[in-house]
């Protein structure tokens, strides 16, 4: 027999047989803990999963009690709720005011307005230049471009240089799928870092298949090229691929646009951030009237490399915004570079070397405190995108416990995506009771989902939960009636 696939809004009607009203529901199954466990036992037994395992905990944050459990200390690919962990170790090691910070600098001299010498960037990991903080990513640029000619340098003989010492060369995650590597979602880690280290593409159709796409770049600059080899008609539908071969940053745009279709978006990433980002600082300078006669360059490609900031003389310290604010980018858009960018920020902070190695330790240190010791899961990269990661509902809700106690409590559940409200959540559970009320973190990869967070039952009881699923083939909207409608007969439980 078929199943069909219900709007959430109509699951509360069908939860208990025989009952047509939302007030016999409440009477009959949400004052009932027992009837409560068997109608969530229900959900996650459901014959469209026979073929996948699902892992959940559900426990309230008010007893300690465990209000239902299935496979809970099994190990699951955790998809994005593999930033939980990366996001907790940030927030609760360097506090939500931490800011990254990027040095500005020369070496040489200033003589009659020209600076015989090189201008020299050094960050640790900024990854907020980009129009989700600043009106155009090159806003902090062209701040500098004052600060620079407030020295009465009009000139530059040297090269625009880019030190990105302070994160380990390699910028991918363990076990990244190299088929995704040109998406914006494997975008490459640095510790300079410029428009996420992509770019935002806006295709625009034609009004008539006699037209051409006309491709727009959220940040113009010659370090990339645009190849369009897309095809026009006036039937069927848009068809579009964009693609960047490996080791290049020549994005190629192809298949069919459909004549006055609406404007679509597709964000590529780049290669080689460090140079991306001296790049297109070289290219604000010149088009802000400082001649640069030099090249950009990235310091891994000029011979002993061993200068420091100490070693040159400051133009500007630049402080982003605290992280605080870019938690919230993280965990509600599952930005995966925020995630990378943390764990390797958490190694450069402790040890001096921005590291994934450096940083695992310091997580493993944080879990540690919330009691999941170190080799009793896998930590294999920050952000989720791995297969490599393994973790354990039981796991994943002893931090979100643990962060409950922590004094940055308020910071943590602001970041989290809210039900029909914003991030990853925007579109789920809405009309429900569970609309603004959960506030969780998703997680998706191919075969895999999750989400785990928190809710408020009617009565005011808070719980906290995970739910993972491995090895699905099925919907992104199968496994979401599975998991929202248990948040929602969840929220309808009443014990008054």
């Amino acid at each position: 027999m078929k199943k069909i696939l219900l709007p959430i809004a109509m699951i509360s009607i069908l939860l208990i047989d025989g009952c047509s009203s939302t007030s016999e529901l409440n009477k009959t199954a949400f004052n009932d803990l027992p009837l409560l466990k068997q109608k969530i036992e229900e959900r996650f037994s459901d014959s469209l999963f026979t073929h996948a395992h699902w892992g959940a905990l559900i426990k309230s944050l008010k007893t300690g009690d465990i209000w239902y459990e299935r496979n809970s200390e099994k190990m699951f690919m955790p998809a994005s709720n593999e930033k939980i962990p990366t996001s907790a170790s940030a927030l609760v090691t360097l506090g939500p005011d931490f800011s990254f910070e990027t040095y500005l600098s020369y070496d040489g001299e200033i003589i009659d307005s020209n600076l015989n010498g090189n201008i020299v960037v050094f960050g640790n990991g900024d990854p907020t230049l980009y129009n989700r903080f600043f009106n155009d990513p090159r806003d902090v640029f062209r701040s500098w471009v004052e600060k620079i000619k407030s020295l009465g340098i009009k000139q530059i003989d040297g090269n625009i240089i880019g030190d990105d010492n302070a994160f380990e060369d390699y910028p991918y995650g363990y076990g990244w799928t190299y088929d995704d590597l040109d998406a914006w979602y494997s975008a490459e880690i640095g510790s300079l870092q410029l428009n996420e280290d992509n770019i935002d593409l806006k295709i625009i159709p034609p009004i008539t298949k006699d037209g051409a796409v006309v491709i727009e770049p959220n940040l113009p600059s010659s370090y990339f090229k645009i190849e369009n080899n897309t095809l026009v008609g006036d039937t069927g539908r848009t068809n579009l691929s964009i693609s960047r071969a490996f080791g290049t940053n020549n994005i190629l745009v192809s298949g069919y646009v459909k004549a006055g279709s609406r404007e679509i978006q597709r964000t590529p990433s780049i290669t080689n951030p460090t140079l991306f980002y001296v790049t297109v600082l070289k290219e604000v300078l010149e088009e802000n009237g400082i001649r640069v006669n030099g090249n950009p360059k990235d310091c891994d490609d000029i011979l002993d490399w061993k200068t420091t900031k100490h070693d040159l003389k400051t133009i500007d310290l630049h402080n982003s915004p605290p992280l605080k604010n870019i938690l919230a980018g993280l965990l509600k858009r599952s930005q995966n570079l925020y995630a990378e960018t943390f764990t390797r920020v958490l190694g450069w902070k402790k040890s001096g070397i921005g590291s994934f190695k450096e940083g695992k330790k310091v997580v493993e240190n944080v879990l540690a405190g919330f009691g999941i010791k170190p080799g009793t899961y896998a930590y294999m990269d920050g952000s989720g995108l791995s297969r490599y990661n393994y973790i354990s509902p039981k796991q994943l809700v002893q931090i979100l416990e643990g962060m409950k106690k922590n004094a940055y409590w308020q910071v943590w559940y602001d970041a989290f995506p809210i039900a029909g409200i914003d991030g990853t959540l925007r579109n789920r559970m809405k009309g429900t009771k569970t609309e603004g009320n959960v506030h969780a973190k998703t997680g998706t990869i191919s075969n895999v989902r999750g989400l785990s967070g928190y809710i408020t039952t009617a009565d005011g009881e808070p719980l906290v939960f995970s739910f993972l699923v491995n090895g699905h083939l099925r919907s992104d909207a199968d496994t979401e009636y599975i998991t929202d409608s248990v948040l929602e007969i969840i929220s309808q439980f009443n014990r008054n």
